[in-house]
């Protein structure tokens, strides 16, 4: 494992998860080192862990001193919700559930729990200045995306996933490029 390949923060918890990642995906080692070669800053906006139960989860954040201030995404067409956790000069880090009702049905987060668990990550967010750019110099590298860009240029959300990497015959994690 090369924890040299992302930013260590100082914070175990997320430095562990951030390695473990970064260990199993592609895609974020080709980011890293293309990065570095072409003098792009490596920042990362944010992280996603899935879970079962939120609460729970994100006990280990809230005593690093992460806070949850109230903010929450919803995606109830797709069947599940986050809340987002913030601490100083560390990645947000968003907590993933499905609905505990009939919308959660749809969501594939339970799946993927119950195959991987819940202490890895689903994905890192990388913050890019051109996700134009960096999809063509990591395709030169052999990273397939899993669609295109979401969001218009200069929009509050524009953003794009790599293919998945599998593990276990499943699709495991992503890397997200965002603008």
């Amino acid at each position: 494992m090369n924890k040299k390949l992302f930013p260590a923060y100082g914070d175990p918890v997320i430095d562990d998860l951030i390695a473990h990642y970064v260990e199993g995906n592609r895609a974020a080692r080709i980011y890293a080192e293309v990065s570095r070669n072409q003098q792009w800053p490596l920042v990362i906006d944010h992280v996603a862990v899935r879970c079962l139960d939120v609460e729970r989860r994100a006990t280990p954040f809230l005593k690093e001193g992460y806070v949850y201030q109230d903010e929450r995404v919803e995606f109830p067409d797709q069947g599940w919700w986050a809340k987002v956790y913030r601490k100083a000069a560390l990645p947000v880090i968003f907590v993933d559930q499905a609905y505990d009702d009939a919308r959660g049905k749809q969501s594939i987060i339970p799946a993927w729990v119950n195959r991987f668990g819940e202490a890895h990550l689903h994905h890192i967010a990388v913050l890019v200045d051109d996700i134009d750019g960096a999809m063509a110099v990591l395709k030169k590298h052999g990273v397939q995306f899993a669609g295109e860009v979401v969001g218009t240029p200069g929009s509050r959300l524009r953003q794009v996933f790599t293919a998945s990497e599998v593990r276990e015959g499943a699709a495991y994690t992503v890397l997200e490029l965002t603008e």
